[in-house]
């Protein structure tokens, strides 16, 4: 899980430093990301605790912290991989709703209006100066909603329903009820038929054997449990500060920070720290 949703992160960075994300001009000192296992820890002791909201005690020592956060349900045939894909794919997405202007100087808008906070989460993983990373995700089961049984109010009537002449029945009909294989008023299969002989149900099968209720289906359906995935991650040092530009827009590597320097293998468009391993010295 780390390898790829740092590998995800880093691929949505190093797109949007040559200028391929959609409608945002190319980024001059985009910084690769790092996983940091403090804030890794922090973002999974949140999401253990299965709740959509932000965790508002998340900031560090050595900096503030900027958290994404993604809530959906677990469908068959659905892996852990793909889970990542979506929630990473989902943040990266809010650069469709960001006015270009907002990348020299950005402004917190309101979550309310539509796409707000699409675009703090593309900020929060886009800013070019944040370059450590943890996440972490929980399987949690959905609850439902408490329900409060009332009381059914019975109404008596005062009127005696008339009774009703049951004609009696003949003898014949009588022993046709008796057997094992008729039905009776009450039930739409047959009832005794589980007690016969594995012998008689060759020879004596009736040709309606009843119709099993459509809402044993239902049921089942109802009863399975809906699993939710609680994708948590954490961004240091935090960025979205009113103001200051997301990334420098420019010539791709033009700028990057002291003690990086473009030259990764994988991302060729990031600033990767001097002694990375994926770092490719020039011969």
């Amino acid at each position: 899980m780390r390898y790829q949703i740092l590998l995800l992160h880093n691929r949505h960075r190093d797109n949007i430093a040559m200028g391929l994300e959609p409608g945002q001009p190319p980024a001059t000192n985009m910084r690769k990301m790092y996983w940091d296992y403090e804030l890794e820890h922090m973002a999974e002791v949140w999401a253990r605790q299965c709740q959509k909201r932000h965790d508002e005690c998340r900031n560090t020592v050595r900096f503030n912290v900027l958290q994404n956060m993604d809530v959906r349900a677990v469908v068959s045939r659905v892996t852990e991989a793909q889970l990542l894909a979506d929630a990473v794919g989902a943040w990266f997405s809010g650069s469709r709703v960001l006015p270009p202007d907002h990348v020299w100087s950005f402004r917190l808008s309101n979550c309310s209006a539509p796409g707000g906070c699409n675009a703090h989460w593309y900020s929060a993983a886009a800013w070019a100066s944040t370059w450590r990373l943890g996440c972490s995700q929980a399987l949690c089961t959905a609850k439902k909603p408490s329900c409060v049984q009332f009381r059914q109010r019975r109404t008596i009537s005062k009127v005696k329903p008339p009774s009703t002449s049951i004609p009696t029945a003949t003898r014949t009909s009588n022993i046709l009820r008796r057997t094992k294989y008729m039905t009776s008023a009450k039930s739409s299969w047959f009832q005794d038929y589980v007690t016969t002989d594995s012998s008689n149900r060759r020879k004596e099968s009736p040709l309606h054997r009843g119709i099993v209720p459509q809402t044993e289906n239902k049921v089942k359906q109802h009863s399975e449990t809906k699993i939710l995935a609680y994708t948590f991650c954490n961004y240091g040092p935090a960025g979205n500060i009113d103001g200051f530009p997301i990334y420098e827009a420019g010539h791709t590597c033009a700028n990057c920070p002291q003690g990086s320097l473009c030259g990764d293998r994988t991302h060729r468009a990031l600033c990767s720290v001097l002694g990375d391993p994926d770092f490719v010295t020039e011969t």
